[in-house]
């Protein structure tokens, strides 16, 4: 019990997990609050809940955790720190440092480096960053795939200024609706410039608040509606990773600060970058390549909170459709051959429009002016 015990848990006279305040008088923790200290009675009837509430009635662990030391060797000065079971005396190992010392940070943060600074295509000097850390991922990333129904509906919006205003009778829906030409599709979050994905959001507010629709522009919104059922890595919500028992051999005290990573990962997905610089590729490249690592991985798109809205943002691997879109791919050369080059899958094998909204932004708030059922 001591040395599982002691996969997890820390004397808070250590030094290691927190540190003394002296004009608080008390324990703090990586914020500077209070640190959350235990007993060992409570380490394992209330968090390891490994013993019920019976043995409270019971001399059970005053027993186990009899001081092993003689008193002679108490005397010259021998401690056992199991030895008070009820001392409040105990905290979690690297609670000073939280997810900030786990192999997943480091992972993450050493991929971010190389990226942007040392090489973001090929592996120079034998170094490979790439799969390599992002694999560290995979154990923790099945409780953030989410199935997406058939039927479920997002929307996609595109602003046009106000002189070019149509009737929705004239928009060519599949057309001007659908994820951009290739040689059009800029720099976003989850895709480099000349990638064209699918960008969708969970409500019209959303979308629009994404293209930074103002008064002046007139704004035409489209609904998608899901064909076939999708499977996606959802990080728009916090999940929870549960830790498994330290009388688990092969317990990682790792993922007891996983839950921390991931929601620092998140909010560092979602986070806007600033418009003031013109070139957003370098901020943009972790997660691009991350993105794709999912797409390599097999699922169908990544969602994520929005930085402006209320709702969510969803990229769907899935690019323009060739019938609708013209040049969608452009090839160099009039070639049997180039023309074998493989294309992202069309968005309309998976969704279809089902409406279009011409909508106005007045004052705080929007308005549809204009509906249109396909």
């Amino acid at each position: 019990m001591r040395d599982c015990i002691a996969k997890a848990y820390e004397s808070c006279d250590e030094g290691t997990g927190v540190y003394y305040d002296d004009e608080e008088k008390q324990y703090c923790g990586p914020d500077g609050n209070e640190a959350d200290i235990c007993s060992i009675r409570e380490i394992l009837t209330e968090r390891e809940m490994i013993f019920s509430d019976e043995v409270l009635k019971t001399s059970l662990l005053e027993d186990l955790f009899e001081n092993i030391y003689s008193y002679r060797e108490i005397q010259k000065g021998a401690d056992d720190p199991y030895s008070d079971v009820d001392s409040n005396d105990w905290v979690v190992h690297g609670d000073l440092y939280g997810s900030e010392q786990t192999r997943i940070y480091h992972a993450w943060e050493g991929f971010k480096f190389v990226i942007k600074h040392y090489n973001r295509f090929f592996d120079c000097g034998g170094y490979n960053p790439k799969e390599t850390y992002l694999e560290k991922l995979i154990p923790y990333l099945y409780d953030f795939v989410e199935d997406i129904p058939k039927g479920t509906i997002f929307y996609r919006t595109r602003a046009i200024k106000e002189d070019s205003f149509r009737r929705l009778e004239e928009i060519a829906s599949y057309n001007e609706m659908g994820p951009p030409p290739s040689e059009l599709a800029t720099t976003n979050r989850m895709s480099p410039a000349g990638i064209s994905y699918l960008y969708l959001a969970t409500d019209i507010d959303t979308t629009l608040l994404e293209c930074r629709v103002t008064e002046n522009m007139n704004a035409i919104t489209a609904s998608f509606a899901v064909k076939h059922d999708l499977q996606i890595v959802d990080l728009s919500d916090n999940r929870y990773y549960a830790a498994d028992s330290i009388f688990d051999p092969e317990y990682d005290h790792d993922n007891r600060w996983i839950n921390g990573f991931w929601k620092s990962f998140v909010r560092e997905i979602s986070l806007p970058v600033s418009d003031d610089k013109k070139d957003h590729s370098y901020e943009y490249a972790a997660t691009q390549l991350v993105a794709e690592f999912f797409r390599k991985k097999g699922y169908d798109g990544v969602c994520f909170k929005s930085s402006v809205g209320g709702g969510k943002n969803y990229v769907f691997f899935y690019g323009p459709d060739p019938e609708y879109t013209s040049n969608a791919y452009p090839y160099p050369f009039n070639s049997p051959y180039f023309e074998m080059l493989p294309v992202l899958e069309s968005y309309t094998e998976m969704f279809y429009i089902t409406e279009l909204f011409r909508v106005k932004k007045e004052e705080d708030s929007f308005r549809i002016v204009e509906k249109r059922i396909l």
